[in-house]
């Protein structure tokens, strides 16, 4: 090859490494939004200037994605959606440097700049929009037990009914669209029974509960205020109290827990003793509301997408007849894993792994050509049947 051949070569490298590059480039351009944006929030200490910055990068998100989030907003269960995605904005910023911090009126801001990942949002939101339509927005029944202490180390006050953190869970879930269990039509024997469900962390009673009461999931949780110590701003006397919430998500046909979660602690001032473990619940429930609620949702996703667990009670199956229907049933479309339980005096219990909805699964199972099974009940997980004689 010639010196001159081997320039051309060279050169066309050259040419095609920029060309690629360049096209890297536009393509992370067409994905990703550069927004500098400011954020607040109370106080002037590192904690203020941390949750300053959250509060920019949620901007940055909010204002990146700006045309997509209009274009959304007059879609079925919009605020669902909203709130689910934003538990985690910071998901979505790929990077981000904090230009300036300053304080000023007891506040403290923060000058950021990010680079938000738009492509992986509106993704992400088209995943859980559809979630919540496949999953048909199941009914829920909230019941919060809240212990509050007046000493750090003192006995504990139980609330039983009407708490603060379950009155603000419900109204935000009502609020976004979620259908609770009626409060106004519950008697309070029944709703008391939930509740003392949750005192003693009884899941099976509580899944009872939820079926009997027609909802598809319980979220019991017990949150807990304590006074923390008295401290001084500004020569004034404060009082200090904290709080925490450990949730969990039970799908009441079945009994599994679906979500295990926990929230705080988080503290707050006030300046009388008395009434400050409101304040402090209150908080904590605002706090913890929408990332609950994405919790839930997420729970829903991963049931309809990665695999949903169907049980399935068979009346008229002898083991004779098993071993034909479990040879069957593992060859239809969808079928990850099929576990028997046990056959009780000719009734069959089985769990399903399908990996699509439990109507199809009733409809495959009224195809079988081994046997004729007729479907006699269904709920959210859960299908009756029983084997029709020839």
């Amino acid at each position: 090859m010639t010196n001159r051949a081997r320039l051309i070569t060279c050169l066309l490298g050259c040419v095609f490494i920029v060309t690629w590059a360049g096209a890297q480039d536009i393509d992370t351009e067409h994905v990703d939004s550069w927004v500098t944006v400011t954020g607040s929030a109370a106080g002037v200490d590192d904690k203020a200037k941390d949750e300053a910055v959250a509060q920019a990068l949620r901007k940055a998100v909010e204002e990146s994605c700006g045309v997509f989030l209009t274009s959304q907003s007059k879609a079925e269960d919009y605020q669902i959606t909203y709130d689910k995605i934003f538990a985690d904005a910071v998901g979505y910023v790929r990077q981000h440097k904090v230009i300036k911090v300053w304080t000023e009126d007891d506040k403290t801001l923060a000058k950021v700049r990010a680079r938000v990942s738009t492509q992986k949002f509106e993704q992400d939101w088209a995943a859980i929009a559809h979630t919540v339509e496949q999953e048909d927005n199941p009914r829920v029944i909230i019941a919060i037990v809240e212990e509050t202490r007046q000493t750090a180390t003192g006995a504990p006050t139980i609330v039983e009914e009407a708490g603060v953190v379950q009155s603000k869970l419900e109204d935000f879930f009502l609020s976004k669209g979620i259908t609770l269990m009626d409060r106004e039509t519950t008697s309070n024997v029944t709703k008391r029974d939930v509740l003392l469900a949750a005192i003693k962390n009884d899941e099976k009673e509580l899944a009872a509960l939820g079926a009997r009461f027609k909802a598809d999931v319980v979220v019991i949780g017990r949150a807990t205020a304590k006074y923390g110590k008295t401290i001084e701003i500004e020569d004034i006397e404060m009082h200090q109290f904290t709080s925490k919430l450990t949730v969990r998500v039970i799908q009441s046909d079945s009994g599994l827990v679906l979500a295990s979660k926990s929230y705080g602690p988080v503290t707050a001032n006030s300046l009388q003793r008395g009434g400050g473990e409101d304040r402090v619940l209150a908080k904590l429930a605002d706090d913890s509301a929408p990332k609950l609620l994405a919790a839930v949702i997420e729970a829903w996703r991963q049931r309809a997408n990665v695999h949903r667990k169907i049980s399935l009670s068979i009346s008229g199956m002898t083991f004779k007849k098993w071993k034909v229907f479990e040879k069957e049933i593992k060859t239809l479309r969808g079928v990850q894993a099929v576990r028997r339980r046990e056959i009780t005096e000719n009734v069959a219990h089985v769990d399903v792994e399908y990996r699509y909805g439990i109507d199809g699964l009733a409809e495959r199972l009224g195809e079988l050509e081994s046997m004729e099974l007729e479907v006699t009940e269904i709920t959210t997980n859960r299908i009756k049947l029983k084997l029709i004689e020839d």
